[in-house]
């Protein structure tokens, strides 16, 4: 087959066909801005499709609970949580867009059913969409993005460069599925193509533990825009940053199985030592943090045949996002652990010292990791890690379970220097004319450690990016 060239002509064009780059590109388009949108995959959305909800502070769902949350107490509290290693002009104007954009949002026809908070204290900040990320907010994003005229999308046409003439940004060049080329050119670039979960050799050389976690899914997160900015002399910041989970490997994470693993019970690494409090589960960049430094970045909840009653007949006491209810029971756990153990996911033993041989750990490690474990229970006091009592459940009827814990990730945050106004930042500091990043891609929003205190913060960020690098765009097009 005979490749040809195509030559096409926008005032903007958006690297990237997720929530910033869908958001970028209305914002530009609502302002009188011509926008080529192109996406690799073969639908719109990325990892926004499979997102809960978004954090805002100061919207009118806020507001009709009476919290009276201001963006100072949130942006200290974010800047504090970061260590002040986040770009406080950025996270400044994210924070004062966020109330507006959920406005914008529902004008769009996204619908928001309340605002909750993450875990045990925790701020009333994250915004729940009706349905999940694909139909809760990218369906009425892309549905809107289609009746605008000013915007051209494709689909399966992966970017490969970014073209730049002198000190600007001139195009972008790209292959469609046929592998025809097609060259944009354009005045202003938006590299939105999310993270790089999914590119082995960038999680292995930046992310901790980067050789012994995997990705969440295989959504071809790539970094592609962020290897194409620095192409053309983009600084990078936050590279290793990652919202990682502390997940029962290979297993959905709705299933009574995976509740069942990340209950706060008995935590133990391969060598068959305890190596945190347990309860820190609810912070879920906390405990992965503390997971990563074990061996292999891998561990096992222990637990007994009175933990399985527990949680059938009592409910479970940590739940993820909003799968369950804390307190839901988990009627079909047995079924779920004769599965596990099928599987290769749960072990199960009538000793301790068994289940040590079948977890590969020393008899005599985990059955003292046990006995310390059960001192702490005995006296409702845990004298080594203090976690909260309600949490401590002694390991002593039979049958003993291990469900296997490691680490996934589930987006990376960070790749391009940016600055407040989202434009693109080179080695010296200096703007590159006509190039913005957002969302996955840009770093700058955190630290070197992913935070919750601003929960939803990741969509929030790519929503919010998105809309600013549109309105950064209009004024450097002088519209």
């Amino acid at each position: 087959m005979v490749k040809s060239r195509k030559e096409l002509e926008a005032d903007v064009v958006i690297i990237g066909g997720g929530a910033c780059g869908l958001c970028a590109a209305l914002t530009a388009s609502f302002g009188g801005a011509t926008v080529v949108l192109i996406e690799k995959l073969a639908e719109f959305g990325g990892m926004t499709n499979w997102a809960e909800g978004m954090f805002a502070i100061g919207s009118k769902l806020q507001k009709k609970m009476k919290l009276d949350y201001t963006v100072e107490d949130r942006f200290k509290a974010h800047m504090e949580a970061t260590n002040w290693e986040a770009n406080p002009r950025l996270v400044r104007a994210f924070m004062e867009k966020t109330a507006d954009t959920i406005d914008w949002l529902e004008e769009l026809g996204a619908e928001f059913t309340g605002v909750v908070a993450h875990y045990p204290g925790a701020p009333f900040v994250w915004h729940m969409l009706k349905d999940w990320g694909r139909e809760g907010l990218i369906k009425h994003l892309v549905k809107r993005a289609q009746a605008e005229n000013n915007i051209k999308m494709f689909l399966e046409t992966p970017a490969k460069s970014i073209v730049k003439e002198g000190d600007r940004i001139t195009g972008v060049v790209a292959e469609d599925k046929e592998g025809n080329t097609i060259r944009v050119k354009c005045k202003a670039v938006v590299a939105a193509t999310g993270g790089y979960g999914d590119k082995r050799e960038w999680v292995e050389k930046y992310c901790k533990a980067g050789k012994s976690i995997k990705s969440f899914m295989d959504a071809k997160q790539t970094g592609d825009a962020i290897q194409m900015a620095w192409d053309v002399g983009a600084a990078a910041e936050g590279m290793g940053v990652m919202q990682a989970f502390t997940f029962m490997p290979n297993e959905m994470v709705d299933t009574q199985l995976m509740m069942a693993a990340l209950q706060p019970n008995l935590w133990i690494n391969e060598r068959g030592e305890r190596f945190c409090d347990e309860s820190i589960i609810w912070r879920f960049p906390v405990v992965t943090n503390a997971l990563s430094r074990q061996p292999n970045a891998r561990a096992y909840n222990l637990f007994d045949q009175d933990m399985v009653t527990f949680l059938k007949e009592q409910g479970i006491q940590f739940t993820l996002g909003e799968y369950l209810e804390p307190g839901a029971e988990l009627t079909d756990l047995d079924a779920e652990l004769e599965r596990g153990v099928k599987e290769g996911k749960v072990f199960e033993a009538n000793s301790v010292k068994e289940l040590a041989v079948k977890i590969g750990a020393e008899p005599k490690v985990l059955e003292d990791s046990v006995n310390e474990y059960n001192a702490c229970c005995d006296k409702n006091h845990d004298f080594l890690f203090a976690k909260d009592r309600r949490y401590l459940h002694a390991i002593r009827r039979l049958k003993f379970y291990a469900a296997k814990l490691g680490v996934v990730i589930g987006i990376t945050e960070g790749g391009i220097k940016i600055n407040h106004k989202m434009e693109v930042l080179d080695k010296q500091f200096n703007v590159i004319p006509g190039l913005y990043a957002g969302g996955c891609c840009a770093g700058g929003l955190i630290g070197e450690s992913y935070i919750i205190v601003t929960t939803g913060g990741s969509l929030s960020f790519a929503v919010n990016s998105g809309r600013m690098a549109g309105e950064s765009i209009l004024s450097y097009l002088g519209k």
